[in-house]
């Protein structure tokens, strides 16, 4: 869904729509309140948010299943699959033929790091299928999922997007927000995702002391034709067309012309496939373009030569001090595990 700009600021529209805010704030807490989940054979991490739109947390899904795995650890994902319809059963990802069936981010994560994915609306269906098929896994993260109560937690991260914040505060409709801020208390870390945490954080008893600042580094571009690298520095000073289908594609413009790229900018809804006709047209201007890893699962049309479509590649490097706490309080929770499945 697109972010309207009245979420920003408390102004008519927002105290308008701010009694159904109210309302919306007051279920969230009642459901957290009543939440009892049964608890699974293993510890599960959730990587979620308190804000419609995305904040970044499909990269810090991929570095987190990267650094448990150098840890010693099994990881397995779960997700919704936005946007895409499916059945009673879970997907497993390995039986997948594309993002077109199981949606771009879940995709993604299985590109990139190998890891048993399983995708359903029911997150908690999604894990026990997982486990299910993959006994190997001894801890699942959960691809956003913060307000899937059903689904039983060990670890809570909230990712905060450092260019739009908690918005204006309010609860939706009336602002971004799925829950109250004061429920940044209770998750386990926050991160803020290109700026620091106060800069963008409330000030008071909302702010979670566990706060880290996160920065996606730019590390190069795969070119789409050949899946050739080349380095970040290889658009400096050149006129490109960016196309970003994210939550919040200025953040990705402004990283490319933090690194002297000039750019037409192409903003598109979050989760939206690039449509083969606006494409055929881009292509037709020989400019080059450059586009997320995200829209790359959904690209509809291949290059038919090199340096026509490049992809922006990067990640997240989590805060060493945040990975040894949340590895020693899985260590410690899994040992209260049940022991069967």
């Amino acid at each position: 869904m697109r972010y309207p700009a009245f979420w920003q600021r408390r102004g008519l529209t927002a105290w308008l729509l701010w009694p159904l805010g109210v309302l919306v704030c007051r279920e969230a807490d009642r459901r957290l309140r009543r939440a009892r989940p049964r608890r699974l054979t293993c510890p599960v991490v959730v990587v979620g948010n308190l804000t419609v739109g995305g904040t970044g947390k499909t990269p810090v899904v991929i570095a987190l299943v990267e650094a448990l795995r150098e840890a010693g650890w099994h990881p397995g994902v779960v997700s919704r699959g936005f946007g895409v319809k499916l059945g009673i059963e879970p997907l497993d990802l390995a039986e997948a033929d594309g993002a077109t069936v199981c949606g771009d981010e879940p995709w993604l994560i299985r590109q990139r790091t190998a890891a048993p994915v399983v995708v359903h609306p029911r997150r908690r269906q999604a894990a026990e299928q997982l486990l299910a098929r993959y006994p190997e896994v001894d801890v699942i993260i959960s691809d956003d999922g913060l307000q899937h109560h059903r689904l039983p937690r060990d670890v809570e991260w909230v990712i905060v997007d450092g260019q739009r914040g908690l918005g204006n505060g309010f609860c939706l409709p009336a602002g971004p927000l799925r829950e109250h801020p004061h429920r940044l208390r209770s998750v386990d870390a926050v991160l803020v995702n290109g700026a620091d945490a106060a800069k963008v954080l409330p000030e008071g008893d909302e702010v979670n002391p566990s706060t880290y600042r996160i920065d996606f580094t730019l590390e190069g571009f795969r070119d789409l034709y050949d899946d050739s690298e080349c380095p970040p520095e290889a658009l400096r000073g050149q006129r490109v067309t960016a196309i970003a289908g994210i939550g919040n594609p200025s953040r990705f413009f402004d990283m490319l012309e933090a690194g002297g790229v000039r750019l037409d900018a192409v903003p598109l809804d979050d989760h939206a496939a690039p449509e083969p006709d606006m494409v055929g047209r881009l292509l037709r201007k020989g400019r080059t373009i450059v586009i997320t890893e995200k829209d790359a699962v959904k690209w509809p049309m291949p290059p038919e030569r090199p340096g026509q479509v490049l992809v922006a590649r990067g990640g997240i490097v989590l805060p060493r001090t945040l990975l040894d706490g949340a590895i020693a309080g899985l260590e410690v929770r899994r040992k209260n595990q049940p022991t069967t499945r």
